[in-house]
């Protein structure tokens, strides 16, 4: 069977032709869908057909898309779509193809997947949706479609910027995320993918995400590169008030880094998608806030009055720190999301639970703003998500390049912290040249300090004694280092829970 396209309607049964429509989709139109959803009742997701319950195994993975029956190849155009095989495990959605004038939706095709053993192929509706999808392009050779960006289901998604392994995921919305134990999971249910025309550079995705508390509208505009780019445009309604609403979510695994102790029997020396929460905020602060797994559930915020930009960022770029070949730690993309506009004051939320191995994603960034619109009222919010194995642009200071956690001899309350920063501009510095800068929030206290210049590889190296009060409640301890009184690095913020 050739490539699904427009011009190809004729490959498919004639009871599929009245779902081609002649119409113009765009952001508007998805936004008018999803206020006039957030304006009635939540509709929970219909049964999906007996034959997807019955005959196909949860693990839908097992059914993978052919390769030859990509969308859009047969057309030799610059992107190509892969479909994930609908789920017993989750609603299926819907998904569509639209050109500049033209709509239709995306039926079901058996044809698309590899059953394997699986006989005979369950017959499934051609209204019956898929899992989720994929979006394949040249991204690292000219002749090679790679994966660029990945909607799995839910209302999450992944891309990759060339040479990178998939590692952090992006959300559209976190509702009540973290300690809470309130969190409830949206989902997108119907996608409009822009058909790509020859020549064109990026790809246009428009989808629908729905929720018992909230419906939205979101515009994906992807751009594929060295670092791939992923304009975000959003208007979310909530249908209700929610405690804790979580903007731009980016969520990935941090089991043990260098701060951290390695598992016994465990033969990588550190093991995570991303080993830092970094910063920037409109007065040109730029603060690194290390990740941790921690034994519970475990929030910590970080006010801003203007956001210039904030992402998790896998900063150790050393092969030999994580030493596994398989996962490819080292090349992980870090994932920086920039604002468009003015997102007025509020704070990035940091959620940290307890992580038992590599499969698990535990840690979860999002943005809060200190003013809600009222239910029903819209929030509208631009933003570009950057996936990228550089340092971003926003983060001018000296950075974080390490921090060690020990313990302290006799001081069952005490810890020894190591914070390393470096850059081209601090190693032309002498010792003694820089001094510390340390703020301890209450209950703790500074033992000692030192700050010196590492004649190896020219580093600073600021070291803290810190003793706490008592053990249970969480310390928030500050660092960076000021050449007079002028600030040369970013600013080490840590949560320790002694």
């Amino acid at each position: 069977m050739k490539s699904l396209s427009l011009a190809l309607l004729a490959l498919l049964p004639l009871r599929i032709f009245a779902e081609v429509e002649r119409a113009q989709i765009d952001f508007e139109f998805v936004r008018r869908l999803a206020l006039e959803r957030a304006a009635a009742p939540y509709a929970a997701p219909a049964e999906p057909p007996r034959a997807l319950i019955e005959r196909i195994p949860a693990d839908t993975d097992r059914l993978p898309f052919r390769p030859d029956q990509s969308l859009w190849a047969a057309e030799n155009l610059p992107f190509r779509l892969q479909l994930f095989h609908p789920s017993p495990a989750q609603p299926p959605v819907v998904i569509h193809e639209f050109s500049a004038t033209h709509v239709q939706v995306v039926p079901f095709v058996s044809g698309f997947f590899d059953y394997g053993e699986l006989r005979p192929v369950p017959k499934l509706p051609a209204t019956t949706g898929y899992r989720g999808f994929r979006i394949h392009s040249p991204l690292n050779r000219p002749e090679h479609f790679d994966e660029l960006i990945v909607f799995p289901g839910a209302c999450t998604f992944r891309a990759l910027g060339a040479g990178q392994n998939f590692g952090l995921s992006a959300r559209a919305l976190a509702i009540d995320a973290g300690p809470l134990g309130t969190e409830e999971f949206p989902r997108f249910t119907d996608f409009w993918i822009g058909r790509p025309q020859p020549g064109d550079t990026r790809l246009t995705i428009h989808a629908l995400l729905d929720s018992p508390r909230a419906a939205a509208a979101y515009e994906f505009v992807v751009v594929p590169g060295t670092t791939t780019v992923v304009e975000v445009r959003a208007a979310i309604a909530f249908r209700s008030i929610v405690a804790q609403p979580g903007f731009a979510p980016l969520s990935g695994m941090f089991w043990y880094g260098e701060n951290s102790d390695r598992p016994a029997g465990e033969p990588c020396p550190e093991v995570h998608e991303a080993d830092g929460l970094a910063i920037r905020t409109g007065d040109g602060t730029c603060i690194w806030r290390p990740l941790q797994n921690p034994p519970g559930p475990f929030g910590s915020g970080i006010a801003v009055d203007t956001l210039r930009g904030f992402g998790l960022l896998q900063r150790d770029r050393v092969f030999e720190h994580y030493g596994d070949l398989d996962a490819d730690y080292h090349r992980r993309p870090s994932v920086w999301t920039e604002p468009v506009g003015d997102w007025g004051p509020g704070r990035v939320q940091l959620v940290e639970t307890p992580a038992r191995g590599r499969l698990d994603a535990n840690v979860t960034v999002f943005w809060i703003p200190d003013r809600l619109p009222a239910p029903g009222t819209p929030l509208e919010l631009r933003y570009r998500l950057l996936w990228t194995e550089a340092e971003p642009a926003a983060l001018t200071l000296a950075p974080t390049v390490a921090t060690h956690v020990g313990a302290l001899p006799a001081r069952p309350l005490g810890r020894l912290f190591w914070i390393d920063f470096a850059s081209p501009a601090l190693a032309r510095l002498d010792n003694g040249a820089l001094d510390a800068e340390i703020r301890l929030g209450p209950g703790a206290k500074l033992l000692r300090q030192s700050v010196r210049k590492n004649p190896v590889d020219a580093s600073w190296r600021v070291a803290l004694e810190v003793e706490a009060e008592s053990a249970g409640r969480a310390v928030e301890l500050r660092c960076r280092l000021r050449e007079g009184y002028n600030p040369v690095t970013e600013t080490w913020v840590y949560s320790w829970m002694p």
